[in-house]
């Protein structure tokens, strides 16, 4: 009996343990410690059932389905061997490239975009003195390559380059544009000012006509004055550009900035030609943007000044003839004038060339407009002859002073924005089907001192775009001379193709 009376306290005692041993509350030192008497178990089930006290079942073994579906954590060592394995296979890759097709794929160091555009044209024209042939032409084509040699992901001041080659109806083939750019400041923050420095050849930035690539000109010829006076060529030389106080509309990716300058110094001897004089032409550019957002009415209104001062060399040219009459010998003499000596002189001198010019353009759609003004100054030789020592037309050097007009009013139609963003920007590959008829004045004036002598084009056309710089372009040109005669008709159509 004693045996059994013993045993009966031990049980008891190992079922008061039972809830410390599974991870019941520890009673604190100054809580007393009240037995309870052990729930009672069944057999069958051979799991303790809760009483009223709270006694809780823990489970030991059991586990979360998202620890057991949980892959081990890679070590370092499996990493590396996954590098050196993806890049064994990408130089194998290279490698079966390079002997299975060494003619057909194209491999660059650095990331390169190709771009071209073309064009063909069809020329007639008449006037009222004589039909001149109508002819088709292929005017321009042009391949560019651009990428970058450095690129900074940090604060995107990469240098940049680009080299352009083309062709203008004739099998010779010249450069474009050649030339390095360096971002100065951070490209990357587009809430921040701008400034960069391009070296090389390049466009030269006066006004809106001659600053404009051919892909992005509005008419099939440019404007008088922008060949007239050398401001369409381009240049060598050095170019800082800029902006300041940038208006950014995040939602539809849109940056303007309200002030945009560009300064530089160049040979100003025109494409692919080295400088015929020790001086440098310095040119300088401020347009004023409307600093709006995107969908505000005045998006694209500018107003710009634009400067230009250079030298160039000019050569007079005077010639010295000496003459004597004879008698024929026949019946009745006639006398005959012979020129017995003939010399010439030549004398250079470096002449001043400037340019000054404003310009107000509103782009938007559906109405637009551009409106340019050109003031130039240019020393001029004269050439002189001298017949027996009498001087019939002085040689020399004289200025002469230019004015230029010219004025675009167009109007968009069509669909221009694809239906599922009518707001959007246009995109650099798909420029929807948009219709653009419009009408050009163009007045050049040769010198200011006979400005009778001038010579206005009208303009009416039509471009058709099917993308961006892809187009149809029909011109109705109608050109008179010194506000009179001759006049000239001329109907232009032509096909420009961009990619």
């Amino acid at each position: 009996m004693k045996v059994k009376s013993s045993l009966s306290w031990l049980v008891i005692v190992l079922a008061l343990s039972v809830p410390a041993a599974y991870g019941a509350e520890a009673p604190t030192d100054s809580a007393a410690v009240v037995p309870v008497e052990a729930p009672a178990v069944d057999p069958v089930s051979e799991a303790p059932a809760a009483d009223a006290g709270g006694l809780q079942e823990r489970v030991v073994d059991e586990v979360s389905p998202a620890e057991e579906n949980r892959e081990p954590n890679a070590k370092k060592s499996d990493i590396e061997a996954v590098h050196t394995e993806v890049e064994t296979l990408r130089d194998q890759w290279q490698q079966s490239l390079s002997r299975a097709y060494p003619y057909t794929v194209v491999q660059a160091n650095r990331p390169l975009i190709i771009s071209g555009v073309g064009q063909l044209r069809y020329d007639h024209t008449f006037n009222q003195i004589a039909n001149t042939p109508d002819s088709f032409t292929i005017p321009f084509f042009s391949l560019n390559f651009a990428g970058n040699l450095r690129k900074d992901y940090l604060e995107g001041k990469n240098v940049d380059y680009q080299l352009g080659i083309q062709t203008t109806g004739t099998s010779a083939i010249s450069i474009t544009d050649a030339w390095l750019s360096y971002q100065i400041f951070n490209s990357l923050d587009s809430t921040g000012p701008r400034l960069s420095i391009t070296a090389g050849q390049q466009k030269k930035y006066f006004g809106i006509e001659a600053t404009a690539t051919e892909a992005f000109l509005p008419t099939i010829k440019l404007a008088q004055f922008a060949a007239n006076l050398g401001l369409s060529t381009r240049d060598l030389g050095l170019v800082l550009a800029g902006d300041v106080l940038p208006n950014v509309d995040f939602g539809y990716n849109y940056r303007v900035p309200l002030l945009q300058y560009w300064l530089g110094g160049i040979n100003g001897n025109g494409a692919n030609t080295s400088d015929n004089n020790n001086n440098k032409d310095i040119f300088g550019r401020i347009q004023i943007n409307a600093p709006v957002n995107y969908d505000h009415p005045l998006r694209g209104l500018s107003l710009g000044v634009s400067g230009y001062n250079g030298w160039d060399t000019k050569t007079a040219t005077n010639t010295k003839t000496t003459t004597a009459t004879f008698n024929t010998t026949a019946t009745p003499a006639v006398p005959t004038t012979l020129t017995t000596a003939t010399t010439t002189a030549s004398i250079g001198q470096n002449g001043k060339k400037e340019r000054y010019g404003a310009d107000l353009a509103y782009v938007n759609t559906p109405v637009g407009f551009t409106l340019e003004y050109v003031h130039g100054r240019d020393e001029v030789a004269t050439n002189g002859t001298v017949t027996n020592g009498v001087v019939k037309t002085p040689y020399g050097f004289r200025e002469v002073n230019e004015e230029a007009y010219t004025f675009t009013l167009f109007y968009n139609f069509g669909d221009q924005f694809v239906t599922a963003a009518k707001n959007q920007d246009r995109y650099d590959d798909f420029y929807p089907v948009t219709y653009q008829p419009f009408f050009r004045f163009d007045r050049w004036v040769p010198d200011t001192s006979h400005y009778g002598t001038h010579s206005d084009i009208y303009t009416a056309g039509f471009n058709w775009f099917f993308a961006q710089t892809t187009k149809l372009q029909l011109n109705y040109n109608y050109k008179a001379e010194n506000g009179t005669s001759p006049r000239t008709n001329e109907f232009l159509a032509q096909f420009q193709f961009g990619f």
